[in-house]
């Protein structure tokens, strides 16, 4: 009969002497369990504490590992064996002498540092340091401990393998604790994670300060470009009153030089070529007839330049004025064609060296309701961007198509053309490829801006390497709007 089935058996006098002898065979079974786990942990308790001892002999350091040891092998509460249990078990701990070499480490230290007890003890506590820790903090810690106080703070550590971590901690003399024992107690919480958030929320900060100050210069470039755009009109303005007269000086002189030359051809016909030019030696040695005939020929040139040149500064101030407008524009009919060869003198010192503009223009005798202030700002952006792309060689053509309903006028350039990534971006506001005070990013939003004020649209193609277009689809004037149907204004 064995024990089960004994224990299964109904209960008379003998079933009971059986039950009684099978429990205590049990229980004396049990015991004898936990008397060996007993006799083997004290076995590594015994042969922990060896391997310890054999690595130092302070007291301090083997009375932790004496606690550390026997609650972990009899897993006693920590909390009936005092606050250095309790410390032991919740913090990374490690101590050291007053010279700074570790005497002991607990299990958390050594599982976050990557070393063994061997690696450590006996080793100066810089070991678990990084190369570049801060030494103005060793001098502080050790000014305090050298005083009796408690340090506080954070800890930059390297790891077995390389990688850092840090470490909040708290660092006390051994006084504290003991009044034999000599050295310090570290002992700190792993805050590496949170560490690491800093420092992922310090670069995302430093991020958004850095666009925030490229908005700011943006912004003030933006407001510069604006007062240059009121002072030019200003001197515009008063450019015009010192080239009226100089003009007019002009015109004069061209009339009075007509008889000047007049009289000197009378005056060759009855002297004689050779006597005139003698007459005229006496008091001008440099004159000869070459040189009197060349004074005839090129003086009448020299006046209808001037005057030429005279009436394109003229124009351009006058695109200027009209360019630098301020206030807002009601709509009203407005020539497209006009509005580009506005821009295009504006545009010229862009476009003047190297770059051939082409015009393929509509026939068709059609005009848009709009601004001719907003629309020549809008094709001035365009031509620019296309000059500055091309770098002073290439051709941009402006083509104008009536399309239905719509005007439409597309700007194309031969240049190396815009990276995909790139062009779905080039109409947000303050988005520019170029160079800190090359551009503000500005001029193809506002353009943008511009159209759809227009209730039209401004559309781009681009293929690297081969060139740019860009469309833009205005509605046609109807023949019954007016400035007074269509009160529609645009923004400055």
């Amino acid at each position: 009969m064995d024990l089960i089935e004994a224990l299964a058996m109904p209960f008379n006098s003998e079933n009971v002497s059986v039950f009684y002898i099978s429990t205590s065979i049990i229980v004396m079974l049990v015991v004898i369990l936990v008397l060996y786990k007993t006799y083997r942990a004290s076995l590594n308790v015994e042969a922990r504490l060896a391997e310890f001892s054999s690595l130092t002999t302070n007291p301090f350091a083997n009375r932790l590992k004496l606690i550390e040891t026997n609650a972990d092998e009899y897993r006693i509460n920590k909390q009936a064996l005092g606050p250095l249990a309790r410390i032991i078990d919740e913090y990374c701990v490690f101590t050291t002498d007053i010279h700074g070499q570790i005497t002991y480490a607990n299990e958390k230290f050594l599982a976050l540092s990557e070393y063994q007890l061997k690696d450590l003890i006996g080793k100066h506590q810089s070991i678990t340091r990084t190369k570049n820790s801060d030494e103005g903090n060793d001098d502080k810690i050790q000014k305090n401990l050298s005083e009796e106080k408690v340090w506080h703070g954070e800890l930059c550590n390297r790891s077995r393998s390389g990688k850092t971590y840090w470490v909040d901690a708290f660092v006390f003399p051994l006084s504290y604790l003991s009044e034999v024992d000599r050295g310090y107690i570290y002992f700190g919480t792993d805050i590496t994670a949170i560490k690491q958030l800093n420092n992922q929320l310090l670069s995302e900060v430093r991020k958004k300060e850095e666009a925030i100050s490229k908005v700011e210069n943006m912004l003030l470039h933006s407001e510069k470009m604006a007062s240059l755009g009121v002072i030019s009109a200003g001197i515009a303005h008063e450019i015009n009153t010192p080239l009226a007269f100089v003009s007019n000086n002009i015109r004069r002189l061209d009339e009075n030089i007509e008889p000047l030359l007049l009289a000197v051809k009378v005056s060759r016909e009855l002297l004689g070529a050779e006597a005139l030019t003698r007459k005229l030696q006496e008091t001008r040695p440099e004159l000869h007839e070459k040189e009197l005939a060349y004074l005839l020929d090129d003086t009448p040139c020299l006046t209808r330049e001037t005057n030429d040149g005279i009436e394109r500064i003229k124009k351009i101030i006058t695109d200027l004025k009209c360019f630098s407008h301020e206030g807002k524009d009601a709509f009203a009919p407005t020539d497209v064609h006009k509005c580009i060869e506005s821009a295009l003198n504006l545009a010229r010192h862009e476009t003047r060296h190297g770059i051939e503009v082409v015009r393929q223009f509509d026939d068709t005798e059609t005009q848009v309701m709009g601004s001719e202030t907003q629309l020549s700002q809008v094709l001035v952006n365009l031509v620019v961007n296309a000059a500055q792309a091309l770098q002073g060689q290439g051709r941009i053509t402006i083509a104008t198509r009536v399309v239905n309903d719509h005007f439409s006028i597309k700007v194309t350039d031969n240049g190396p053309g815009i990276e995909p990534d790139i062009l779905e971006n080039i109409f947000e506001p303050f988005f520019t490829t170029k160079s800190v005070g090359k551009g503000s990013g500005l001029g193809l939003a506002i353009s943008q801006d511009i159209v759809k004020r227009h209730n039209g649209n401004i559309s781009v193609a681009s293929k690297p390497g081969v060139g740019t277009a860009f469309l833009i689809q205005l509605p046609l004037a109807k023949p019954a709007e007016t400035p007074a149907t269509a009160p529609q204004e645009l923004a400055p």
